[in-house]
């Protein structure tokens, strides 16, 4: 995690050599300079967007559970804690189907009240 606005070196190189890296693979692949195999790489498709609850008012009324901090890209069944009242309720999660929330608690979606984003895991091939 990285606090918002201020810079970190280690990820400010990290994301040169990442940007540049694209950059070649970019550069490579449109002049036909690359051998590409069949291969399946993981996606998540989004879902929806998951708001922290709230009264009638809009005020937040519960925080992400401890439980599920921490655990973006990681499966969430059916049952699963996902919020903490500030009563100490726990709300879990009732959909019928698995999901692999994203962006859990983040700090830049806070102000809009959006608690996480639910996706699909799924398989591609190229």
């Amino acid at each position: 995690p990285i606090a918002q606005g201020t810079l970190k070196a280690d990820l400010f190189q990290k994301t040169e050599i990442l940007v540049q890296a694209s950059l070649d693979f970019i550069e490579n692949f449109n002049e036909g300079k690359l051998n590409l195999i069949n291969q399946d790489i993981i996606v998540y498709k989004h879902l929806k967007v998951v708001d922290y609850p709230k009264t009638e008012d809009g005020e937040i009324t519960a925080m992400i559970h401890p439980e599920l901090q921490g655990r973006d890209y990681e499966q969430l069944t059916p049952g699963e804690p996902i919020f903490l009242t500030f009563d100490g309720e726990t709300i879990y999660y009732e959909e019928e189907t698995p999901t692999w929330p994203v962006f859990i608690n983040e700090a830049a979606y806070y102000e809009k009240g959006i608690a996480m984003c639910l996706t699909n895991k799924e398989s591609m091939t190229f």
